[in-house]
């Protein structure tokens, strides 16, 4: 039951429809930060009413099945464009989600009208059905897909024009099965075709989402290859240091047989004062030794603390520190010191960004009762926060290394906070 004579129906249907996939399509968008939501909110409403008047116009003019066979011009690709407009995300891999989200209606939509032809429902019956199932897929989306879609598409930078004319072709099928040469509902092969065709995208989109998750491990394959390149060349840092202080030690220990030889010669002469004089003169030699810096027993998160606070100094950052790890770690050392290199990685990459003379990094450890390690540094504007309460700068630049970071707390039981306080961005893991 199409009810083609009731345009007040159909319009509200339309409503209806485009009300649940804008809704689908909100659920997975990241927006531009603006200060007056309220344009945003006027430019999505303005665009709804126009959707309601020139449905309206279309089914006074040309009918029902031709507004169906045009909507993909008159109403999806606006729709696309309108949140293009205030997106923050590139256009392909928009298209590739929008239009996804505009197939996954089409089979709900088509879905309702089959149902509810076959129980000889009414229009009411009809806009609860739409309502009943648009519903728990927009929830879905928005509390299960949402998070694990931005953090795969955060990761995964390229092929999404390839990707997008995926769903574009999907749905020049759908509708080409669907309305061609008259509506699905006259034509009961049609609909066995249409059911047909989902399991054929099924396939299809069971296989995108395999090439992404392999993207995704692949890329995060290689940013913990590199942090491990860069903890290899701290521990070559660190051994470089060890090597010039045993040479520095040796040409101490051959002076000092020297002074001792001195120091003997003039006991036996009793010149007392001489002694003194000479040891007083010698002292500065205790001062030369250098001290090597060791912040745990651990060798591996040794050699990471002691290269990303190396580096710190050396694009001057002032440090303040103050470190107290235990030598038997709650979890295993190379796992730790890759979490504690992105939270460094992170605050240091923050204060590139300062000037040089408001640049400093607080790093503080303690380990009892449980072991905490806390970086704070200062901050340039205001850092945003999702709903889980993790920063997302807006050039994305900390994405990773908290991503990461979670990981590891999740994979060990422990908790992890970011916080933007006073000027002061912290980041806080307790073990």
């Amino acid at each position: 039951m199409l009810f083609e004579d009731n345009l007040t129906f159909l319009a509200l249907k339309i409503l209806v429809t485009y009300a649940g996939t804008m809704a689908m399509m909100f659920s997975t968008t990241n927006f531009k930060v603006v200060r007056k939501k309220s344009v945003i909110i006027a430019m999505i409403s303005g665009y709804a009413v126009f959707t309601v008047l020139s449905t309206y116009l279309i089914l006074i003019l040309l009918g029902w099945e031709q507004l169906l066979r045009g909507f993909i011009l008159t109403i999806s690709c606006p729709t696309v464009l309108l949140l293009y407009t205030v997106s923050d995300e590139p256009f392909a891999r928009l298209t590739f989600s929008h239009v996804t989200h505009i197939l996954v209606s089409l089979y709900i939509a088509a879905t309702v009208t089959l149902i509810n032809t076959a129980l000889h429902g009414t229009e009411l019956s009809d806009i609860l059905l739409r309502i009943l199932f648009y519903l728990p897929v927009v929830l879905f989306d928005f509390y299960c897909m949402r998070h694990i879609w931005l953090d795969f598409v955060r990761m995964v930078k390229k092929g999404w024009g390839i990707l997008a004319l995926i769903p574009c072709a999907f749905i020049i099928l759908f509708l080409t099965t669907a309305l061609y040469p008259e509506h699905y509902t006259k034509r009961p092969t049609s609909i066995l075709l249409l059911y047909l065709l989902g399991v054929v995208i099924i396939t299809v989109y069971l296989s995108i989402g395999s090439y992404l998750f392999m993207q995704y491990g692949r890329l995060q394959a290689e940013q913990n290859r590199a942090l491990l390149e860069h903890q290899v060349e701290n521990i070559r840092r660190e051994n470089a240091g060890i090597e010039a202080l045993a040479k520095q030690t040796k040409i101490i220990r051959h002076d000092l047989r020297h002074m001792l030889s001195t120091i003997a010669s003039l006991a036996e002469s009793g010149d007392t004062q001489a002694i003194l004089d000479f040891i007083e003169n010698t002292d500065g030699l205790s001062r030369d030794i250098p001290t090597p810096l060791h912040y745990c027993g651990d060798p591996i998160l040794d050699a990471t603390l002691t290269g990303y606070l190396a580096s710190a100094k050396e694009m001057g950052i002032a440090l303040e520190t103050s470190l107290s790890i235990p030598d038997t770690l709650p979890v295993d050392g190379a796992e730790l010191a890759i979490c504690f290199a992105n939270i460094l990685e992170s605050a240091i990459h923050i204060c590139e960004k300062l000037p040089e003379k408001e640049r400093k990094l607080t790093v503080r450890c303690s380990h009892r009762p449980r072991l905490m390690f806390e970086v704070a540094c200062p901050i340039q504007g205001k850092m945003k926060f999702d709903k889980k309460g993790l920063p997302t700068p807006p050039d994305g630049s900390l994405i990773n290394s908290v991503r990461s970071i979670v990981a590891f707390c999740d994979r060990n039981g422990a908790n992890c906070s970011f916080k933007a306080e006073s000027g002061w961005f912290q980041i806080i893991v307790i073990l």
